[in-house]
């Protein structure tokens, strides 16, 4: 394997740089030549496959050029528009044998310092210690983080990173944590949303499989939290609505890993953890019920209601995607939901009515799809806080009442199982409405019958009988 025949190989899948300028070039002649690349990538991988074929796997090279190979076929086993489509399944053929059970200790550790840390070295991290990968309990004194950038001239290293960490075994984290971290951290802070999105994608690789201990001991879990927050403020950008409905399960993830919720058994009842909690014990560290509410606040009341809903308004892609994951949330905080009750049914239920003027720029399918998600979420909400919603539960009638009154006039074009969908969910607001507060089937649902029974019938009829069965 020492002829020229690798190298000459691996030269081939040396991804061209204008990919990292794709989306905004104009020269033909230069887009031209990247597609032909690109198209010829999978003939290079094969040809790749099969050598290695010839000489017993991969596995029987040496480490420096196991590395070699992973370094340049890890880069099309991830998105990019330098990966073609059959590119990926190609690049894991070659690279899976090298992933049973876990990639070789000599072979990450060289991938990880002799191709991703030179790539970083311009651009260190100013909360990291990068010779330990711990926080530094004050930001070092560096030059600007964002001054060259060195690693976005590396195309395909975000790949490569990401299927290290899909495959480290976590037992090894810490030997390589203070090569893993400085990467991982950079994109995750890195001010260009697309860059920010490919870092959170990366943290769910690194929470997949790291020891949640190696997280707390090096400060490294308040780090994380702090900047998978920051990410909600990128607003008004092609890449915030993926960034939310990334952002929001890692966020969850990394809290259950650093504070473990309550055995139901043990949970407070009231749902508000106060601060002389009983600490529970956790594998070798103490979680304190306290902090986990305080990072599910933080999620809930800070990023998706006191930024999302608040500054994003004008951006329907956006606020539907933060009201997506607003049932994720809910479940999590369960209860303590209900101090964001005055800001959650307006928000909620807002979104069910149609607007004084319509938007001339707002399309229905979206209009649609955000009608749905926010019922989603709504009866979310009822659940987890039913002993509130007696308080609520006049707004939430009118909502769905006013809803249910235009829902037969909703025909969007391809839109027929959307639409069914809401009428379905309107009726099961109502049901999960009745079960939290009982005497509505009585009161509140009677005086709709009595107004329109043709019209409400359908909405509120069934009620009754479904919250009899329970």
């Amino acid at each position: 394997m020492s002829s020229s025949t690798l190298p000459n190989l691996l030269a081939a899948l040396a991804i061209p740089q204008d990919f990292s300028r794709f989306d905004k070039l104009a020269d033909e002649q230069i887009l031209t030549q990247l597609i032909r690349w690109k198209n010829g990538v999978s003939t290079s991988l094969t040809s790749l496959r099969e050598l290695l074929a010839t000489r017993h796997g991969i596995q029987s090279l040496p480490v420096d050029e196991q590395a070699d190979i992973v370094a340049s076929v890890a880069a099309f086993d991830g998105p990019g528009e330098w990966t073609a489509d059959d590119a990926s399944s190609l690049a894991l053929s070659i690279l899976d044998p090298l992933t049973e059970p876990h990639i070789p200790a000599l072979v990450l550790t060289r991938i990880l310092s002799h191709h991703l840390k030179p790539a970083f070295a311009a651009n260190p991290h100013p909360r990291l210690n990068l010779q330990t990968g711990r926080k530094l309990p004050r930001p070092a004194d560096t030059q600007d983080a964002y001054e060259g950038q060195v690693w976005k001239m590396r195309i395909g290293t975000g790949n490569v990173l990401g299927w290290c960490l899909r495959n480290i075994e976590p037992s090894m984290y810490e030997s390589v944590w203070h090569l893993i971290l400085p990467p991982v951290m950079t994109y995750l802070d890195d001010f260009e949303a697309s860059y920010k999105l490919r870092g959170v994608r990366l943290v769910s690789d690194l929470l997949s499989r790291v020891p949640p201990e190696l997280l707390k001991r090096t400060g490294v879990d308040g780090l994380l939290f702090t900047s998978l927050s920051g990410t909600f403020n990128h607003l008004r950008d092609p890449f915030t609505p993926d960034l939310i409905r990334a952002a929001v399960p890692t966020t969850l993830h990394l809290i259950d890993l650093i504070t473990p919720p309550l055995p139901a058994s043990l949970s407070p009842e009231s749902g508000f953890p106060s601060q002389d909690s009983t600490m529970v014990k956790s594998g070798s560290s103490r979680a304190n019920p306290a902090t986990r509410y305080e990072h599910l606040s933080t999620l809930l009341g800070s990023c998706l209601i006191g930024t999302v809903f608040l500054y994003a308004y004008a951006d329907p892609e956006a606020i539907l995607a933060a009201t997506d994951m607003l049932p994720l949330v809910l479940t999590h905080i369960g209860i303590g939901a209900a101090r964001w009750l005055k800001a959650l049914i307006p928000q909620l239920t807002h979104a069910l009515l149609p607007p004084a003027v319509p938007s001339p720029t707002r399309p229905l399918d979206v209009d649609l799809r955000l009608k749905v998600s926010s019922l989603r979420a709504l009866c979310t909400c009822i659940e987890t806080c039913a002993p509130r919603m007696y308080l609520w539960k006049c707004n939430i009638i009118d909502a769905i009442g006013r809803a249910w009154a235009n829902a037969t006039d909703i025909e969007y074009e391809g839109a027929s199982s959307l639409a069914l969908e809401y009428k379905i969910l309107l009726e099961m607001t109502c049901i999960k409405l009745a079960e939290a507060c009982p005497s509505i089937i009585q009161e509140e649902y009677q005086q709709l019958i009595r107004f329109d029974s043709v019209l409400f019938n359908g909405l509120v009829g069934n009620s009754s009988s479904a919250t009899s069965d329970k």
